[in-house]
């Protein structure tokens, strides 16, 4: 492989492997120690209290998508490891794996401050988190163009971007309805910090025997606590003045709220557990005071290279010009959630085996995942659990796998959701091959007194 691909290829795992958490931890789900279930279902108590802490007690990144896996990408010929545009790798073979409109969907999630704790037969949980949701999208005749070359014209206009900041202070409350039922409320206020997007896009490119020529025009949008909505209309971006940092503490005029709402039935004699959730049900009501438009246009010819004199011959043109903004806000949803998960208990709840499905409505689409899991509750301070997700946009063989330790004194947590069996070498170097969704969670948090909840309805 020469240096380019290895550049390439590093390039790309590497921003695979920095994608490496979930916020919404599936093979947590049916671990009773763990106080980030309660993020996937407020009515999922953890047996103990506990005091979370910035960073340390839960930082997580979550990336999914449908067409970005090394096994789209990388092939082997011959022995040797070649990129999916080598020759000896056919069109169809390469085409046809990747979707029409390939989508890559990115969520972060930062603990600021968290708490939990038992009173009057009641839990609550109060905490502050940095958010952090993304979503880009793209055509598939880009990488149709790229493999191809032919002389035609490729349409690459279903490009997008969005990208959304938000702070979330939430206060939640988990009750026993009965000795069988449990509800769980999670109430959250939000804090606009960023919306970025790209949108309206129109680019083509046009691929001729002598020259490549291609035109890309999109509508771009800025909202945040840091943008100067005082700009020059009709004049080129100048970033120094777009963005000023020392408008943040009077540009937070964004806001909205949000509702976690969940509920488990605990049957014969809590061997068996039914629940459901719905997270993150709301929006954020972005301010026009704090809006700013523009319009990109970028245009370019390529005739090739002169070998003689070395020089390109390449006619190229681009602008972003600030536009007028209607000064008029506009409400963006957050993306919802929906939990449902059965769990039956056996050889006195030391075992458990779970089946999740978990569904996240985005801004342009869903992602539906079934995830089944055995769990292994090691006296009353420890549990482990292995998982697979049999749906999904992975294939068979990615594993999930979570531990954690729940003494009286602290919480530690530490798992994954998609761990690849199959590898390719590159270089030597094993590297997943099939995963198109990798993350990895760590915790360590602070455990309070043990005390369960008292049924209202006796």
């Amino acid at each position: 492989m020469d240096g380019i691909m290895k550049k390439i290829v590093i390039l790309i795992t590497s921003m695979l492997l920095a994608l490496s958490a979930s916020a919404q931890l599936r093979t947590a789900y049916f671990m009773d120690g763990s106080y980030f279930r309660t993020d996937m279902n407020p009515a999922l108590v953890p047996t103990r209290g506990y005091v979370a802490l910035p960073v340390i007690s839960g930082t997580g990144v979550t990336m999914n998508t449908n067409f970005l896996s090394v096994d789209n990408f990388i092939y082997n010929r011959d022995g040797e490891t070649v990129l999916a545009l080598d020759s000896r790798v056919s069109e169809s073979e390469f085409l046809d794996k990747l979707p029409e409109i390939g989508k890559l969907s990115l969520n972060t999630d930062f603990n600021i401050l968290g708490i939990g704790f038992t009173s009057k037969g009641l839990f609550w949980n109060f905490g502050v988190k940095a958010r952090v949701n993304g979503e880009l999208a793209m055509d598939k005749d880009l990488f149709r163009m790229l493999k191809q070359l032919g002389n035609q014209t490729y349409d690459v206009s279903h490009t997008s971007v969005d990208l959304t900041a938000f702070t979330e202070v939430y206060l939640g409350t988990c009750l026993s309805l009965t000795d069988w039922l449990r509800v769980g409320v999670r109430l959250k206020g939000l804090v606009g910090v960023a919306n970025l997007s790209m949108s309206d896009t129109n680019t083509s490119v046009v691929v001729s025997s002598n020259e490549i020529s291609g035109m890309v025009r999109s509508n771009l949008r800025a909202n945040g606590i840091m943008i100067n909505p005082n700009y020059a209309v009709g004049s080129k971006i100048d970033m120094d003045q777009l963005v000023d940092w020392s408008l943040v503490g009077q540009n937070i005029k964004s806001g909205g709220f949000g509702i976690d709402f969940g509920a488990e039935a605990r049957l014969f004699k809590e061997r068996l557990r039914v629940s459901a959730a719905v997270t993150d049900l709301g929006f954020i009501k972005w301010s026009g005071a704090t809006l700013a438009t523009a319009e990109h246009y970028s245009y370019f010819n390529y005739r090739g290279v002169d070998f003689d004199s070395g020089e390109t011959d390449m006619d190229s043109d681009s602008s972003t010009i600030m536009t007028k903004s209607d000064g008029k806000g506009y409400t963006q949803r957050l993306n919802c959630t929906l939990n449902i998960g059965a769990e039956y208990n056996i050889l006195n709840n030391h075992i458990a085996v779970g089946l999740l499905s978990h569904t996240e409505f985005r801004q342009t689409h869903a992602i539906s995942e079934l995830t089944a899991s055995v769990n292994f509750r090691l006296g009353s301070g420890f549990t482990t659990t292995l998982s697979h997700t049999f749906c999904g946009r992975n294939r068979p063989g990615i594993y999930g796998f979570a531990l954690n330790a729940h003494p009286a004194g602290f919480n530690f947590f530490v798992g994954m959701d998609y761990i690849d069996s199959k590898f390719a070498k590159i270089n030597n170097i094993p590297v997943p091959k099939a995963a198109k969704s990798l993350n990895f969670y760590f915790g360590l948090g602070f455990n309070l007194g043990k005390a369960p909840l008292k049924a209202i309805i006796n």
